[in-house]
């Protein structure tokens, strides 16, 4: 390797950390120079010309810093590709603080942490705050509870934030993180050129320096890319005029909001469930096919107690016949059953045969065939 093609993959790695961390080339090339021991990417220019080269450890060295904050720097494959492709249920990372084994995964830019219990969620904005979420049975006895294990799980999950923002700002072309003098950006999706930007959710303007900062979020409520636009043009016509979003007073991560979810299985027992579930039960009490039309058109009502109240209609069901299945659940729900038959109107002619035979395709024969001597058979049309 020459000279010239050895500093020139400094330079390339370069590019590349500054394109993933969404900062000036020569900030990236003073970063390289001082992982090589240098103050900056001058002094090592200048020694480069006096003879330096960097040994093949030293560019190793160099290409190792450039992964650390984006693993995928220099690879074929674009960084959401390689995201989408991935199985959900596929770690990024997995490790023990302590006792506790954590995992990480990855899904559309955003983090999520979990162990036995708890879970720390981080958006893919710059300055996106964490969430942190406790299972009800874990409440109490959380690791997360304190601070000095939260504060470990917290710089994990900020490290594979700052990888994922690497490789979308490494995707986005170069103008969507780094203005130009005029502050003008370009959005990476819609590919429009602006200084001045609007957000569709909150009516916000916002810089383009800002956006470019904030992996095209809204700095105000934090709306993804998909929603920020050159024009308000969902604004013409109405009185309201975009305000600037507030610039934040301190401009790093906010301190995390910790949440208790239950995500456990929930059954509630509500006039829908419960009227579902005698429905059912109705259902299996049916042998015949008037039987089971008698249960799906069978009325039940469930009272603010939970008590309940089937009305049956007596051609389809036996007056003789006890609903047996549909008491037994009513009794488990700790719900009293009334049961009542009264006159309905039938879905089809000559209910009796719905109770000649338990095969609905038998039933259907002899409808059709009574039908067909002594009714009309009309077949609904296209259109109808």
């Amino acid at each position: 390797m020459t000279k010239k093609n050895e500093i020139d993959t400094l330079k390339t790695l370069g590019k590349r950390y500054a394109r993933a961390n969404r900062i000036p080339q020569h900030e990236a090339l003073n970063a390289i120079a001082a992982e090589l021991k240098f103050a900056h990417w001058t002094q090592l220019a200048a020694k480069a010309k006096q003879g330096w080269l960097p040994s093949t450890e030293q560019l190793a060295q160099a290409e190792a810093f450039v992964r650390q904050s984006h693993p995928g720097a220099g690879e074929q494959e674009r960084f959401i590709d390689k995201s989408f492709s991935r199985p959900v249920y596929e770690p990024i990372r997995q490790g023990k603080i302590g006792d506790h084994p954590y995992r990480v995964f990855e899904l559309f830019g955003d983090i999520r942490m979990e162990g036995n219990g708890w879970r720390i969620l981080v958006g893919e904005a710059l300055f996106s705050q964490p969430i942190v979420e406790i299972e009800e049975p874990h409440s109490d006895t959380s690791p997360v509870r304190k601070r000095d294990f939260l504060d470990a799980a917290l710089v994990i999950a900020d490290e594979e934030a700052t990888k994922v923002r690497a490789g979308i700002s490494s995707d986005w072309p170069r103008r969507s993180t780094k203005p130009d003098a005029e502050g003008v950006v370009l959005h990476p999706l819609f590919g429009e050129r602006s200084a001045e930007w609007f957000c569709l959710h909150c009516d916000g303007k916002i810089t383009g320096a800002r956006l470019a900062e904030n992996l095209w979020h809204c700095p105000g409520c934090g709306a993804s890319p998909i929603d920020i636009f050159s024009t308000p043009a969902w604004l013409e016509g109405s009185e309201v005029d975009p305000k600037p979003v507030p610039q934040p007073m301190a401009r790093q991560r906010p301190e995390p909001t910790i949440i208790v979810v239950d995500s456990r299985p929930t059954l509630t027992l509500n006039v829908k469930s419960i009227t579902m579930l005698l429905r059912t039960a109705l259902l299996e009490d049916a042998a015949t096919p008037a039987e089971r039309l008698g249960a799906l058109l069978a009325e039940i009502f469930v009272d603010d107690e939970g008590d309940a109240y089937i009305v049956l209609d007596e051609d389809l069901w036996p007056d003789s016949k006890e609903p047996e299945a549909a008491l037994s659940v009513a009794e488990l729900l700790g719900a009293e059953l009334e049961i009542s038959a009264t006159c309905m109107s039938a879905p089809f002619a000559w209910p009796d045969l719905g109770h000649v035979t338990t095969s609905t395709r038998e039933y259907v024969q002899l409808l059709l065939e009574a039908h067909e001597q002594q009714g009309v058979i009309r077949r609904q049309s296209e259109g109808e």
